[in-house]
């Protein structure tokens, strides 16, 4: 049976499953279950008793045996790292070691998985090769599995939220990398996708519940638009520049096959005027800037149309991107 898409908001789950009719993949649910306020506090469970109501509910109403959950972000430790490669080939020991370098957090505390994106290659004379790597603190997955358990819900994965997201957008045969930004109420995520995977993220406080849609001055003139600038969206701008930068600078000491420049940043989630931030974005990076389209690894537009409105679908990147069959 296919597992259901999960994603994880501070005030809601939202939910996304799939079904094949004549030979294609088409849409089946997209819902939304609300969360009693303080359910999730800075993607931490704090009313675990609340959650497991929710949960029990969506066994109920969608027959949701199984699920796939893109979890908070802002728990979640994801970097690139160089390992060497063990004669054996088996690199968990080698991942595994890697961690005390780059989080606060031993091996012991986590669960973490990982992926080769490159290599193997000579480094410094020694095979090795380059893996993204993602953990979570133990307690949030013993958590969430264990909720999830007395749902009657099996857990087929827990992903971090952007490498969710960046399932949805990105076309897993498009090697340039892509910059995204997904709005949500409280806090915007700002993540690198190259090769299909998530190399960098980072989450900044405060969403469109936080002051998005809140004016603290008026931008004079915007391809003939005028947009709000609050406090927030300046934040979310000097984010996406530091990244950038970041990633452009990291990327100009390597010598690599493959393209490395950022080809275009991709904005979801929800705020007002979502057309002109995302041109805002685009501008001060210098980098064209495009509404994400949720479904472009399920199926074509031209061969299905959800019953959910354009600006909706926005919102589902997490949920989309975890209940994509694999």
């Amino acid at each position: 049976m296919p597992a259901v898409g999960l994603s994880v908001e501070s005030d809601l789950l939202r939910l996304v499953s799939f079904e094949k009719k004549h030979g294609r993949t088409v849409l089946k649910t997209a819902s939304e279950f609300k969360l009693e306020s303080g359910t999730i506090v800075a993607g931490d469970v704090a009313k675990p008793d609340n959650l497991a109501v929710v949960l029990k509910n969506i066994r109920n109403e969608h027959g949701a045996r199984f699920a796939r959950v893109a979890l908070p972000e802002e728990k979640a430790y994801v970097y690139e790292a160089i390992i060497p490669v063990p004669e054996d080939g088996e690199m968990s020991d080698a991942v595994e070691f890697s961690l005390d370098q780059n989080i606060p957090l031993s091996a012991d505390e986590v669960v973490f998985d990982f992926a080769v994106v490159e290599g193997p290659f000579s480094n410094n004379s020694v095979q090795s090769a380059r893996v993204v790597v993602s953990a979570y603190p133990k307690g949030i997955i013993e958590t969430w599995v264990g909720l999830l358990g007395q749902a009657g819900i099996t857990p087929f994965s827990l992903t971090p939220e952007s490498q969710a997201i960046a399932h949805s957008l990105v076309v897993h045969t498009d090697a340039r990398p892509s910059l995204l930004v997904h709005f949500l109420k409280d806090k915007t995520i700002v993540a690198i996708v190259s090769g299909g995977f998530v190399r960098f993220s980072t989450t900044v406080s405060g969403g469109s519940a936080g002051g998005l849609e809140n004016t603290e001055k008026i931008l004079a003139s915007h391809e003939g638009e005028k947009i709000s600038e609050s406090i927030e969206l300046l934040s979310v701008r000097d984010e996406v520049k530091k990244v950038f930068s970041y990633w452009m600078s990291k990327e100009e000491i390597k010598s690599r096959k493959e393209p490395r420049s950022i080809g275009s940043v991709i904005v979801t989630g929800h705020i007002a005027d979502m057309i002109d931030v995302a041109e805002y974005l685009g501008k001060h990076i210098g980098v064209p800037a495009i509404l994400g389209n949720v479904w472009q690894n399920a199926f074509s537009l031209d061969k299905f149309i959800p019953e959910i409105e354009f600006e909706d679908s926005l919102c589902l990147a997490a949920a989309v991107g975890v209940a994509l069959p694999e």
